[in-house]
């Protein structure tokens, strides 16, 4: 067992994400899941009517920004990783939209977009919670509130922290492309903490902890309502139920 399984690097996200050993361990998240879920949004009319501009903040690779502009949106993906938003472009087809994707930290979207200039704005799978206190993240969201127009729409999906909690798996061993991935977990002050060591392609040990803020739903709620969004909903799931304790998810969708 490595000594340096549980060191914490503040940053850790920046380094991780661009590694591709990343996208080797989370390639199975598919464009179908996003789809449906991004369709399931436009049935039920969360982002209003008519052509929408959208900025889709932590797009990862882009499967929910290609599935919105698919739908005629106007859509710009936004994530703080080279290999992500390189990804992106690659993925990215012909759709009804206008799509774009860029390379920028969610802490600083004031600086490349003006006040009042979004439509909506969407954090998926659970890319936020990464930073080291909470008014780094209320700042965050004071932030996205101010580029979104008035009466606009603000989406955050989060894991439901009761869930986790419930169905944690602590230790499991991985192979995916030919790359042997053993993956602690924990939750410790205030964090859920996930170990990930693997020897690369060049035969060199590597050892990588995700660490994500262990936000309950109503933690989360507080947070969106003290950076100025008013009225909240909240679903456990990408069908778009209800969030209960069993919920996968806790998705808040709010003005």
């Amino acid at each position: 067992m490595s000594k340096n399984m549980w060191k914490s690097n503040p940053q850790w996200f920046e380094h991780w994400f661009d590694q591709p050993e990343y996208h080797v361990l989370y390639g199975h998240r598919s464009q179908e899941e996003a789809d449906g879920f991004v369709k399931k949004v436009m049935e039920e009319s969360i982002l209003g009517c008519g052509v929408q501009r959208i900025l889709d903040v932590g797009c990862g690779a882009g499967r929910h920004a290609i599935a919105m502009s698919a739908h005629g949106h106007d859509v710009i993906g936004l994530d703080l990783s080279n290999n992500n938003i390189t990804t992106a472009r690659s993925s990215q087809v012909s759709a009804a939209g206008k799509i774009e994707f860029m390379v920028g930290d969610m802490r600083r979207v004031e600086d490349y977009f003006p006040r009042d200039s979004m439509d909506a704005v969407t954090m998926l799978f659970t890319s936020f919670g990464y930073f080291e206190t909470d008014k780094e993240h209320i700042e965050t969201l004071k932030s996205v509130r101010r580029i979104i127009k008035e009466n606009g729409t603000f989406i955050l999906d989060f894991f439901n922290l009761d869930r986790v909690v419930e169905h944690l798996i602590l230790e499991e061993r991985i192979t995916k492309e030919g790359v042997d991935f053993h993956i602690r977990r924990r939750i410790a002050n205030g964090w859920i903490e996930k170990s990930i060591e693997f020897v690369d392609r060049k035969g060199k040990t590597q050892n990588h902890m995700e660490r994500v803020r262990a936000f309950t739903p109503s933690q989360l709620g507080d947070m969106v309502k003290q950076a100025g969004f008013h009225s909240q909903a909240r679903f456990g799931n990408y069908d778009l139920q209800p969030l209960g304790k069993s919920s996968r998810r806790c998705i808040i969708v709010a003005q």
